[in-house]
């Protein structure tokens, strides 16, 4: 299993990335897309500025013609820089990559944030509450139709101790099936120990219905960032990277295997 990164050195990797920033991409000129319109309530354009934080992202959506989802954790510092890991999905490939950007909000309570990877440079338009937090963005990509929720996140260490007990997951995507993508969705009950899980799972793979019970271990860095690997009674293993929620809030989680493309969310419960 390839070793967690931890917040230092994800540090580390991203100081060559934001030495190489070219001054378009500082001068950060993305402008939201928003067309003109007639005067807005007064409440569309109060909010606070901006408070340094993180953030976990995640949405799914279409690339090329091909199904896409993403999840990551991302953090704005005060200087408009922000620094992230992002796990992703399109079509039958997964990718993991940590980038580095810059985010810029106007007078009217939007942002735009520009980010910087090995894989190249990406734009979107975000949404802020009142507060100034970002609620919900846009990619600005042309062939690419996705958007993504932000969910805050604490600012403290996440520790496996915090899963225990009764735990139920939603999870629903595509999965490859007969040379094509077909819907799927899984719904989970399962008892938590220590990073060990057991739990019964009822899916619906194409509107094929499964019932099966299964195991797995997580692995979790206190940066929050983890990997799953569960095996059920059918004999199928399956993969995820995961982004712990500090404190008791769950885990979000993306599956990694080719013939899956599945995102979802594990909640605690009382």
């Amino acid at each position: 299993m390839r070793p967690l990164l931890c917040r230092w050195s994800l540090a580390t990797r991203l100081l060559p990335l934001l030495a190489a920033l070219p001054p378009a991409l500082l001068s950060l000129a993305v402008r939201p897309a928003v067309a003109a319109s007639p005067p807005a309530p007064a409440g569309l354009e109060q909010c606070s500025a901006p408070e340094p934080g993180r953030y976990v992202l995640l949405g799914s959506g279409q690339h090329r013609g091909e199904p896409v989802a993403q999840l990551m954790q991302e953090r704005w510092l005060a200087d408009g820089r922000l620094e992230g890991m992002r796990f992703r999905r399109e079509g039958r490939r997964f990718s993991e990559e940590p980038y580095i950007g810059l985010w810029r909000a106007d007078a009217n309570c939007w942002a735009t944030v520009e980010r910087r990877s090995a894989s190249g440079v990406a734009a979107s338009v975000v949404a802020l509450n009142r507060q100034g937090r970002p609620q919900a963005s846009l990619v600005l990509a042309p062939e690419e139709v996705l958007s993504l929720r932000y969910v805050q996140q604490r600012d403290q260490a996440c520790q496996l101790g915090d899963l225990q007990g009764l735990v139920t997951s939603q999870q629903q995507g595509k999965s490859w099936q007969a040379g094509r993508w077909q819907p799927n969705a899984v719904v989970q009950r399962e008892w938590w120990e220590n990073g060990i899980v057991q739990g019964w799972a009822v899916s619906s793979y194409g509107g094929q219905l499964e019932r099966a019970g299964y195991s797995g271990r997580l692995e979790l860095g206190e940066d929050c960032l983890g990997t799953m690997t569960q095996r059920d009674s059918l004999g199928n293993t399956f993969n995820y990277r995961v982004v712990k929620l500090s404190g008791r809030g769950g885990y979000f989680y993306l599956q990694a295997d080719p013939n899956n493309l599945t995102l979802g969310l594990l909640q605690q419960q009382p």
